[in-house]
Order: C-alpha cells, then sequence, then structure tokens
C-alpha cells in the first residue's frame, strides 16, 4: 500500500492551481483535434512534437537552469506539469496555425500573445506558477516573437518540398590498345 501512495505523491496530483491546469489542458486539446481547418495530419504531428519539445526546453532553462519560475511542486514533475509543458503549448501553436493568414499576421501575433499571456497570469494568480525572478510581463516579446517569426517559419519549413538531385554519370572502361 505505501507504493502506491508514493507513486499518487510523485504525480503532484493536487498541486496548488492544478485543477485549473487540467481544465485548460482539456480544453486546448479538444479545441486542437476539432478545430482543424488548413494543417495536415502530418503537420499536426512535426508541431506537435517540435512544439513539446520547445516546451520541455523552455522548462529546463527557465525553470532549472536559471531558476526564475517554479510549477506546482518543483521538487518533483507532476501530470500539471506535462500539461503545461507538452499539451498547451503544442496545442496553441497547433491553434494558430489553423487560423494563420498572412495578410493578418500583425493581428494573430498580437491575439495569440495576448491568450498567452492571459494564461500565465492565470496560472501565477491561481498559484500554479510561481515567480522568482520572473514577471509575467517580460513574456510578452517572447511570446510575439514565437507566434510572429517562428511558427509561420516553422509552417512553410515542413510544407517545403524536399528534393534531392543526384547525378549519375558512368564512364565506360576504355579498351587498352
Amino acid at each position: 500500500m505505501d507504493y502506491w501512495s508514493e507513486v499518487v505523491k510523485r504525480l503532484d496530483l493536487y498541486a496548488k492551481g492544478a485543477w485549473l491546469v487540467y481544465g485548460i489542458g482539456a480544453l486546448l486539446l479538444v479545441l486542437a483535434l476539432f478545430f482543424r481547418r488548413k494543417l495536415t495530419w502530418r503537420e499536426y504531428y512535426i508541431t506537435f512534437g517540435i512544439m513539446a519539445a520547445a516546451g520541455w526546453l523552455g522548462n529546463i532553462v527557465f525553470f532549472f537552469q536559471l531558476d526564475l519560475l517554479d510549477s506546482g511542486d518543483p521538487s518533483i514533475g507532476g501530470i500539471a506539469d506535462i500539461i503545461v509543458f507538452t499539451i498547451a503549448p503544442s496545442c496553441i501553436a497547433l491553434l494558430y496555425l489553423n487560423v494563420y493568414n498572412p495578410r493578418r499576421k500583425w493581428i494573430f501575433s498580437l491575439s495569440f500573445s495576448l491568450l498567452s499571456l492571459l494564461l500565465e497570469y492565470i496560472l501565477v494568480v491561481a498559484g500554479f506558477l510561481i515567480q522568482k525572478g520572473w514577471h509575467t510581463w517580460y513574456s510578452i516579446p517572447l511570446y510575439f516573437l514565437f507566434y510572429h517569426f517562428g511558427l509561420p517559419w516553422h509552417l512553410q519549413y515542413i510544407r517545403q518540398e524536399t528534393r534531392v538531385n543526384i547525378k549519375y554519370e558512368t564512364k565506360i572502361p576504355q579498351k587498352s590498345k
């Protein structure tokens, strides 16, 4: 019995503000799956993986290396951390790319930057994110660069056709006399 109670404890299911993370994560996942307009399943797959990796890289840099923030119980990584660093960034990126229009790039970049800023602020107010040297407004330029430049470049890159030109030349051996 002791073993399973430790397992449940390590999942950090009841971290402060985790209920909000579960709700937002579920909503984002449902929206990203069912609000599919412009992306193919291949683009979904690639984008989800790249954004999940970027989320965990951001976690390592900002939460561990620079020690600017903590989430949930800082000594363990729980289910809520998986949602915050894997599912949420990936789903928001998928939603952005599904509505992205290059002619309205500024509007979409600013709108999604404000949405991301609002979500971060709500997690701070709920007590899930603990700021130790970071202020929520520091994220504004990061979000804007991500939405205005990073995601459009990412979409353009994965939609490129890769062509490999291989030129074969054969030399016919000459008979020596």
